[in-house]
């Protein structure tokens, strides 16, 4: 591999294991060290340059080997082919497949780069997110829950009392209008049958 392909094969390491430490169920600690420093990362303007340059230089990379295998296009594989009369040897030389197999492996590389680079910033994201509103729940539970306690517990047992008092009110209700519905059906039952 060339130089250039290394670094991008590294790079490609480099973020499936970022993404990896990322993912893992870390404690809220460690999860907000990574999240600070991320946010330290995103607002340096060198690292800002830097990335938007590199992912240029990627997508430009990513392209140009798009392109190189549509020119591979008419190429095909000589050794899957059905029958071996379709197959012109002239045509094909070993240059062109090795060239072939080169766009290819540089056309996955770049995309994975590409791809883990969205990625990455989704999951960060979705972590960071997640990291504020935990340290929210902490300091909410850790804030005076027995004085707060109490009072909304007393609010909400007369709630209940109330609730439950209105639903007696509605079964007597209820009641009525049975006993008094089926009144006027033993009565009407009565009359027709005279």
């Amino acid at each position: 591999m060339s130089i250039q392909m290394s670094l991008i094969f590294g790079t490609l390491l480099l973020q499936m294991t970022a993404l990896l430490v990322i993912l893992l169920p870390l404690p809220l600690k460690a999860r907000k060290a990574i999240v600070n420093m991320a946010e330290s990362l995103k607002s340096s303007k060198n690292f800002n340059i830097g990335l938007w340059f590199s992912l240029i230089l990627l997508g430009l990379q990513f392209a140009d080997c798009f392109n190189r295998l549509q020119r591979f296009s008419h190429i095909g594989n000589p050794y899957l082919l059905v029958s071996s009369r379709d197959i012109d040897y002239s045509a094909i030389s070993y240059d062109q497949l090795a060239s072939k197999f080169y766009s290819q492996r540089n056309l996955y590389l770049t995309g994975a780069v590409l791809y883990l680079t969205l990625a990455i910033n989704t999951v960060l994201g979705i972590l960071k997110k997640l990291v504020s509103k935990a340290t929210e729940y902490n300091k909410i539970s850790s804030e005076g829950t027995e004085e707060t306690e109490p009072s909304e517990a007393e609010k909400l047992k007369s709630e209940i009392k109330s609730k439950d008092a209105s639903i007696t009110g509605l079964k007597k209700q209820i009641e009525g209008l049975q006993t008094s519905y089926d009144s006027l059906n033993e009565t009407k039952s009565v009359s027709k049958e005279d």
